[in-house]
């Protein structure tokens, strides 16, 4: 060997030596004194005993994973770190082993086949530099020399690796290069590292090795890679932003409980120490930082992640529904043969999991995991699967309702295998059709690997899972297979999964039969809510070309029609009585034509657009018929089917339009079901009544609507509970109004909801309020009919319609007619929100709230854009508006007010986003004010994150706010 190098640069050495086991550590002292004296553990092995003289050949686990780790010297740094503090007894035998090692492992001909590995080659090169500067004033031209073979090594491209391995090499090279000061090697070794980012992260920011544990593994060793690039003076490449995306996309592979989707080589672990708003918001449980934009997320590069929800609405984070599923190819790096597998996380426990990575060695554990066996798919029996087959999903549409997908299996010689897989979000089950052609008579078998801590119960047409945490379900439509289950079984290898490095524990494994040339396995499954069982499969028919199902969650019977590219849900077991019917609206319109082809239609004509204020004027339109006003609701229904129908799609901010035609409709003008809440997209009843002698009636509280025009007086009805619609503007106001026998009027207004398993109007609270005694009145945001994908809008309004300042007129009214001397406002996070608005117009009533916003603005973006552009049409200029700050901020009104209404704020000290943006500015505003003494703050611990209180909590501070209020 001739080595060019002509010094050392020692600087180079110092400042590189960072990065994962080659970072100080407050251990270092007390694991060098172990391997000193002769201990030697190498995660996630066992403690190893070394020899007074190394062979290099050892391996005394018969595990390559510890041989590769020992040739690469890292388990060393701890003792390079000690001797580079001054311990001589440390630096001897840093020296010795080094040299040891040089001695019996020569470039290409080491003892074993890993001494010159690849990724084993680039690490041990930066263990060899980051050593020279201990040896700096002494001879040390053994290891500039053995360093110098290490770079002309790396820079062959016949030793290079792939993917990580390659990455490692490449950082080996780069450093070599400048500590030698040797330009070729730099140049050559930023060369490969940029090819090969290209080539590791696509520009969804996803890593290409198959495995979600890697794929956070490759950010941090391409984020040091970088951060030395950094130190050398040497710029990043222009797509390294990816990396960013990278932390996004782990934040939707984490699952409820914390660690990551066991997708590829993956058993343990979770994005503990990482950094990004999605992270932090993801780790938190909702407390802090930002909720991902999306409740479903696809990634190219093969992977699905789905969820309920971020834990904003009634139900906790940690219970939120998560599920994936792989595609994509087979052989990826750390990848396996999990195609269409899909996995369930719901209600705080793992449903459905992936048998896991176990560990890398030879044998029946490891075999199982990889392959087909050990994840949710269709096996076919008797035929060998392709390794390198690509699993493709073929279609998906996603919305807040329903999330639908198709993928294709041709891995099986012969046979294709077809997945559709259906999530229903709002009733919060799965439907999976796997179908099954073949070219000959095969038997498959569609396999559910259940947790180990989950006990599995066979029932007529499925199983029933039970958890100490809960209860699940897994039913089985149509045709019925042969059903079975295996746990634990070792010839041959089925019903275990691995729990950690080379650690495995029996599991039940569910599996479904049949045999032929073409058929199907129908299948329903999810996690019961609270005490629910899960949900039941109750039928399932055609329906011309399509196939409706219809299913049970306990209180809610949800049906699902489904035809080749599209999905439709209905709750209630009356939808999709009647085949399909295209272009309901347009049969609609022409019945409504048809009715008032006699008559000119003299409804007000819709300017450019449809708006509220429109809705207003042609809604008063209708009402100026005193006597029937059949006719001009025709007309104006006319006005709005027409215009519906002449919009090129479906948009979710529709201003009201959809809610407006439902309401016009009502249920004697909707041309058989022509018109309805099915076929407009929205779930919501028809909640206005157009004569005092045909109310219309809610289905789901079963009372007559009495509606409340706008502009004419408020009289109170007789009955103890009453359902009323109040005009306000083109808004219609949902009110549950009951009469107590006390001198109290209870104002509950709620937050945010979830748009999939709720239908409009809701009263949250309503059955609570009804067993107090006290009068009550109960709100719902009218706003929401402005757009279906708004969740909470905090009783906003529109420009021209105050909600806030409105409604309080309207409760001032109601408790002055109903004799009512105390009120109270109450509600949680939104509705905490809209109780502290309406408080500051209603100065001598008490308020009570929970985790309440203070400012719109500082609330979750995906939230706050979709409720301002629903009310205000802009997602942002309205923040920026000084008339509409004290709408939009507590802080703002409460500035201007003279005098405090008494306010009891309980706030719970785990959710510090709440803390920080919402409490801390209300905080600091009331401190400084001479009646500050009004407000009460109670803080509370009920865990990580946005928790809402329970039915009793919460009627245990109102009963305390009530005494306060009398008291005064």
């Amino acid at each position: 060997m001739i080595a060019l190098y002509k010094h050392v640069n020692y600087d180079v050495c110092l400042r590189q030596a960072f990065g994962g086991l080659f970072s100080p550590h407050s251990s270092d002292t007390q694991q060098a004194s172990a391997i000193l004296n002769g201990s030697l553990t190498m995660r996630p092995h066992r403690t190893w005993m070394l020899p007074k003289s190394i062979t290099w050949e050892e391996n005394p686990f018969e595990q390559r994973n510890w041989v590769f780790q020992f040739h690469t010297l890292r388990w060393m740094e701890p003792v390079r770190r000690t001797a580079m503090a001054g311990d001589t007894a440390a630096k001897a035998f840093w020296v010795e082993t080094c040299k040891s090692w040089i001695r019996q492992n020569p470039p290409g001909a080491g003892k074993t086949r890993y001494a010159w590995g690849d990724m084993v080659d680039g690490i041990r090169a930066l263990v060899m530099a980051f050593g020279l500067p201990m040896m700096r004033g002494e001879d040390h031209e053994w290891l500039s020399n053995a360093l110098w073979q290490h770079g002309e090594w790396l820079a062959d491209p016949s030793h290079l690796g792939h993917s990580n391995h390659a990455l490692h090499q490449h950082q080996g090279l780069l450093v070599v290069g400048r500590v030698f000061d040797y330009q070729p090697w730099v140049d050559l070794a930023v060369k490969r590292m940029m090819d090969l980012f290209d080539e590791s992260f696509d520009d969804q920011g996803v890593n290409a090795e198959g495995s979600i544990a890697y794929h956070r593994l490759n950010f941090d060793w391409w984020e040091t890679a970088f951060t030395r690039l950094d130190l050398e003076g040497i710029e990043r490449p222009e797509n390294a932003s990816r990396l960013k995306l990278a932390l996004t996309e782990l934040a939707y592979a984490t699952k409820p409980n914390g660690q990551f989707e066991r997708i590829g080589d993956t058993d343990v672990g979770g994005p503990t120490g990482l950094d990004s708003p999605e992270l932090t918001y993801v780790l938190t449980k909702g407390a802090d930082g930002r909720a991902p934009s999306d409740l479903t997320k696809v990634y190219k590069a093969g992977y699905v992640f789905g969820r309920s929800g971020w834990g904003e609405f009634e139900r906790s984070f940690e219970k939120e529904t998560f599920y994936s599923v792989s595609y994509g190819s087979a052989n990826r790096v750390h990848g396996h043969q999990d195609g269409s597998s899909l996995t369930l996380h719901s209600e705080g426990s793992p449903w459905l999991v992936d048998a896991g990575k176990y560990a890398y060695v030879k044998d029946k554990m490891r075999d199982y995991c990889v392959r087909r066996l050990g994840h949710n798919v269709v096996h076919v029996e008797n035929v060998p699967y392709d390794p390198k087959s690509v699993v493709t999903l073929d279609h998906y549409s996603l919305s807040d309702e329903v999330d639908d997908y198709k993928f294709t299996d041709k891995g099986y010689a012969g046979v294709t295998l077809s997945r559709r897989l259906i999530y229903v979000r709002g009733g919060d089950f799965f439907v999976v059709i796997d179908t099954v052609r073949s070219r000959r008579q095969v038997t498959a078998h569609q396999r559910w690997h259940l947790d180990h801590g989950t006990q599995a119960e066979q029932k007529k047409n499925g199983f029933s899972l039970r958890r100490k945490a809960g209860q699940a379900s897994i039913r089985w439509l149509g045709k019925m297979p042969a059903l079975s289950a295996v746990r634990g079984r070792e010839e041959p290898w089925d019903g275990w999964m691995a729990t950690d490095w080379m650690e495995k524990k029996e599991t039940t494994v569910l599996s479904a039969s049949r045999t032929g040339d073409r058929f199907r396995f129908v299948t329903v499954l999810g996690a019961g809510r609270d005490s629910s069982p899960g949900p039941e499969a109750v039928s399932m028919a055609s329906q011309g070309i399509d196939t409706v199902m219809r299913v049970s969650t306990g209180r809610t019977t949800w049906s699902v029609r489904i035809s080749s590219e599209t999905v439709e849900v209905g709750r209630g077991p009356g939808v999709f009585l009647q085949p399909r019917i295209e272009n309901p609206l347009g049969m609609a319109l022409a019945n409504i034509r048809h009715a008032i082809a006699s008559v000119d239609n003299t409804a007000p004509l819709i300017p450019d657009s449809f708006s509220p204020a429109y809705w207003e004027s042609l809604r008063t339109w209708v009402r100026a018929e005193r006597g029937d006003s059949y006719h001009r609701r025709m007309m104006a229904l006319e006005r709005l089917v027409e215009y519906s129908l002449s919009q090129s799609r479906v948009v979710e901010i529709d201003n009201g339009l959809r809610a407006a035609i439902l309401d016009l409709a009502s249920t004697d003008l909707n041309f058989g079901g022509l018109i309805s809440s099915t076929n407009l997209g929205i779930q919501r009843e028809p909640f206005v009544s157009w004569s005092a002698h045909n109310r219309v009636v809610s289905e789901t509280y079963g009372m007559p609507v009495i509606s409340v025009p706008d502009g004419e007086p408020l009289s109170l009805p007789s009955g103890e509970t009453n359902l009323l619609s109040v005009e306000m503007g083109g808004l219609t106001l949902p009110v549950a109004l009951g009469r107590g026998s006390t001198d109290v009027l209870s104002v509950r207004f709620h937050g945010a909801l979830n748009r999939e398993k709720v239908t409009l109007p809701i009263f949250r609270g309503l059955t609570s309020e009804g067993a107090k005694g006290n009068h009550y009145a109960v709100f719902q945001d009218p706003s929401l009919d402005l757009s279906s994908n708004v969740n909470l809008a905090w009783f906003l309004g529109t420009v021209d319609i105050d909600l806030h300042q409105r409604i309080s007129v309207l409760i001032k009214q109601i408790a002055r007619d109903l004799g009512a001397k105390h009120v109270v406002l109450s509600g949680s996070s939104g509705g905490g929100f809209t109780a502290l608005q309406v408080g500051a117009h209603i100065p001598e009533a008490a308020v009570l709230v929970f985790n309440p916003q203070t400012i719109v603005g500082s609330y979750h973006i995906s939230r706050v854009g979709p409720a301002l552009s629903a009310c205000f049409g802009d997602a942002e200029t309205p923040l920026d508006d000084p008339v509409l700050a004290p709408r939009l901020s507590v802080i703002q009104r409460y500035r201007m007010l003279n005098s405090l209404p008494k306010v009891l704020y309980v706030q719970n000290a785990g959710d510090v986003h709440h803390v920080r943006h919402h409490m801390g500015p209300f905080t600091d505003l009331i401190r400084n004010r001479s009646d500050a003494h009004e407000v009460e703050f109670v803080n509370v611990d009920w865990g990580k994150g946005h928790v809402s209180p329970s039915s009793v909590i919460y009627d245990a501070f109102l009963e305390k706010v009530l005494i306060r209020a009398m008291a005064t």
